[in-house]
């Protein structure tokens, strides 16, 4: 019983939510404070968030988005095929 109540402790998502949570609170404490350093370390800080923790934290959502962007175009495909439309550029 004890296993189950500390896993969602162990998965990567709830760490890199965290994160980000904590990323937010350290903006707003920079910026309150006019801490320009602080302010440069959270960007760095949410850059690391933003290329690690995304595909973890947003999984769900960024598969939606491939899906819908990989029906709009063979959409996009279909239309050019069947009005005979070039991708030439001028």
């Amino acid at each position: 019983m004890k296993n189950k109540l500390l896993q969602p402790f162990c998965q990567p998502k709830f760490w890199w939510s965290l994160a980000l949570f904590v990323n937010l609170l350290l903006l707003l404490l920079a910026i309150s404070t006019n801490n320009i350093p602080g302010c440069l370390l959270v960007i760095l800080f949410g850059l690391i968030i933003a290329k690690y923790g995304d595909p973890i934290i947003f999984e769900k959502y960024n598969r939606q988005r491939d899906l819908k962007y990989q029906a709009a175009d063979q959409k996009r495909e279909q239309y050019r095929k069947e009005h005979k439309i070039n991708d030439r550029k001028l």
